[in-house]
């Protein structure tokens, strides 16, 4: 969609067709809701480009971002900063985040609530996946509940945007990891940016436990 919105705008059926496609995805493959904590940046970040036709690609974000089969709000994620790398038992090097998942009540257990994320790469992929293995837990101050899913988690990197000119316009947008940066923003943006990494940042959507609750 980014590929045909770059060429030209797209109709009014177009972009109905393709959200009726995204809606039938995401019930046919039960795929995450994509978080407003991940919307909203982008949606501001498009107000500082120079590009004619963005007002497209910001009016199907807003319809996604209204739209509770692709989208869930602030209420229903908890988001998590990354902690520091650490080595485990397996030998493996991992993040660390610490997070309790509201259903845990209260705990007992030595250390923190929290999980390890794992990166695997091959020649043109990484792999992501939550580390389930208890013995990977040993001799670390975070803990792991089995309540906490992996299908319940969004990662994603903030950056710090500088925009050129006078005044030099600060922001944080957002990017999403894996076999290679999803680098929207090297389109959306002026060339001459300056950029910082802020972190890595994951949302977990608690939305499920809301209801059950």
């Amino acid at each position: 969609y980014q590929r045909r919105v770059r060429g030209s705008s797209p109709s009014k059926e177009e972009m109905d067709s393709f959200i009726s496609d995204l809606e039938r995805l995401c019930l046919k493959k039960q795929l995450l809701k994509v978080p407003w904590q991940l919307i909203d940046p982008i949606i501001s970040t498009l107000k500082h480009t120079n590009k004619d036709n963005a007002e497209s690609l910001v009016s199907l974000l807003r319809r996604i971002r209204q739209n509770t089969l692709l989208s869930s709000s602030n209420r229903e994620n908890i988001v998590i900063q990354e902690g520091e790398w650490v080595k485990v038992k397996s030998g493996h090097l991992d993040w660390i985040f610490k997070f309790k998942h509201p259903g845990v009540g209260t705990c007992t257990q030595p250390g923190e609530c929290g999980f390890l994320v794992r990166d695997t790469s091959d020649r043109d992929n990484i792999r992501r996946e939550l580390v389930l293995d208890s013995d990977d837990y040993t001799d670390i101050d975070v803990h792991y509940h089995d309540i906490t899913s992996a299908h319940n988690m969004c990662y994603y990197y903030v950056l710090t945007v500088t925009l050129p000119g006078a005044g030099g316009v600060r922001l944080d947008t957002v990017d999403m990891p894996g076999g290679g940066w999803w680098v929207w923003w090297r389109y959306w943006l002026p060339a001459r940016i300056k950029k910082n990494f802020k972190g890595v940042y994951i949302t977990y959507n608690v939305a499920d436990y809301m209801v059950a609750k």
